[in-house]
């Protein structure tokens, strides 16, 4: 049994596993929006025409997240299938069991589409909360019997949704998820939003306990079901080092709450290393890995 994952019965700390930055992060976000909220609330106190205007304004904006996430919802079931027990129950044993470890007792529910333009996405608002995987990862897991890839894909997005619930309430994440969509003012952001991806990675491997299983979930989710045996880590490593001298590919990341999947790649890897090293040196020889030029992007990735 690996560091990284957790025997029956044991208590699973998510804190444990968060990205060394997560925390800090978090601090610079809120001192970042700290200051919008109580602009807000002085100028609603002192202002009534600005506080109809913003009251106003957040309950149209409510409404119509609201009416676009159940419309969305509307179509999943409507066109999607429902994962259930009755319905691919090994998924939906994988959902619970992966919620009753972390600790995440809100609903989440989990529907798989025939078409799609990515394989696995999350959907969120206050209590609506579903994950949308597409059939071909589902197939090939059902075809290979295995469903640890997954595992890791559905404890990763739990995770990340637990590292959020236990770092704020709910308005301060609308908040903060409002201020991701306005350039600038989102900056400050954005680095804890990567952070907790990061973090969600290493939650899903300390649950799934298989590097494999990890790295060949987050192939699947970059290229599909059909390619992703045809991607290699060095691949990862040799795109990583393009993407980590490019100014462009930068600019790129600095605007956006997602990191590049060869940084994700990376921060994984980095983690392995840390945590079990042995199982480290096994995925290198397995995979016939450059382990000088494995070492040299885990110097140079970013998110360390």
């Amino acid at each position: 049994m690996s560091a990284y994952t957790i025997n029956n019965g044991a208590t699973f700390d998510v804190k444990q596993y968060l990205h060394p930055m997560t925390n800090s992060r978090f601090v610079v976000a809120v001192i970042a929006v700290l200051p919008i909220i109580l602009w807000i609330a002085y100028m609603s106190l002192n202002n009534h025409i600005f506080f109809i205007f913003v009251s106003s304004y957040t309950a149209l904006l409510f409404l119509a997240i609201w009416i676009g996430m159940e419309f969305t919802k509307a179509l999943l079931v409507g066109n999607a299938v429902k994962v259930g027990y009755d319905n691919f129950p090994q998924i939906a044993t994988i959902l619970e069991s992966v919620k009753d470890k972390i600790g995440y007792h809100k609903d989440v529910e989990i529907y798989i589409v025939e078409s799609g333009t990515v394989n696995m996405i999350l959907h969120r608002f206050f209590s609506t909360k579903f994950i949308v995987i597409h059939s071909s990862f589902v197939e090939s897991c059902e075809s290979a019997k295995n469903y640890r890839d997954i595992e890791w894909a559905i404890a990763r997005f739990v995770g990340y949704m637990k590292v959020k619930k236990d770092h704020y309430f709910p308005i301060v994440f609308e908040i903060m998820e409002a201020i991701k969509k306005f350039p600038l003012l989102n900056l400050l952001v954005l680095p804890y939003e990567r952070c907790i991806i990061y973090s969600g990675d290493r939650i899903g491997l300390a649950l799934c306990g298989e590097v494999e299983a990890a790295i060949t979930g987050m192939s699947k989710l970059l290229i599909g079901k059909a390619l992703y045996g045809k991607v290699s880590s060095d691949t990862f490593i040799f795109q990583s080092r393009i993407v980590n001298s490019s100014f462009f590919a930068g600019v790129a990341r600095f605007f956006s709450s997602y990191p590049h999947m060869t940084d994700r790649y990376l921060n994984i890897m980095a983690f392995v290393k840390e945590t079990v090293p042995e199982h480290y040196l096994e995925f290198v020889a397995k995979h016939h890995i450059d382990r000088v030029k494995l070492e040299e992007a885990l110097r140079d990735r970013h998110g360390r």
